[in-house]
């Protein structure tokens, strides 16, 4: 058995032990970066998607808050007390907070979406009104 695995390897010689091709190894990289860029894109999305449901999660948060000083106070802040109030009323602890994308949240009262109430808004990502990208309480 052993001789005639030895005659098998002579016959064949170095055929097996060839490199890879240049096209090979083109075909390779475009194949690694097709998964690449597929990958990117669905991380991309998903790091879009957590921005938003966070800005939706503060939004309730400080709607609560202004619940609450409605139930203290017999009112809503005004436009121009803004969010601040609660805080320095005690209401909300720490500090007013920024949007995901680093801008402050707009509070309006009486509300143009809610007129008998309030509009707490994030502009989102472009931080401009409008665009069908902005987050409110009345989503």
């Amino acid at each position: 058995m052993k001789s005639y695995l030895q005659k098998l390897v002579a016959k064949r010689g170095n055929v097996g032990a060839r490199g890879m091709t240049l096209i090979e190894i083109m075909v390779v990289v475009f194949i690694l970066g097709l998964i690449a860029t597929v990958v990117a894109i669905n991380v991309q999305d998903a790091a879009s998607n957590a921005e938003a449901k966070a800005a939706q999660l503060d939004i309730k948060a400080i709607e609560q808050g202004m619940d609450m000083y409605r139930l203290k106070k017999g009112r809503y802040p005004n436009t121009s007390e803004g969010i601040g109030v609660l805080y320095s009323s005690g209401t909300l602890k720490g500090s007013p907070k920024k949007d995901p994308w680093g801008k402050d949240y707009v509070y309006l009262y009486p509300g143009q979406k809610n007129p008998k109430g309030f509009d707490l808004i994030s502009y989102g990502p472009d931080g401009n009104p409008g665009g069908g990208d902005d987050i409110t309480n009345a989503d």
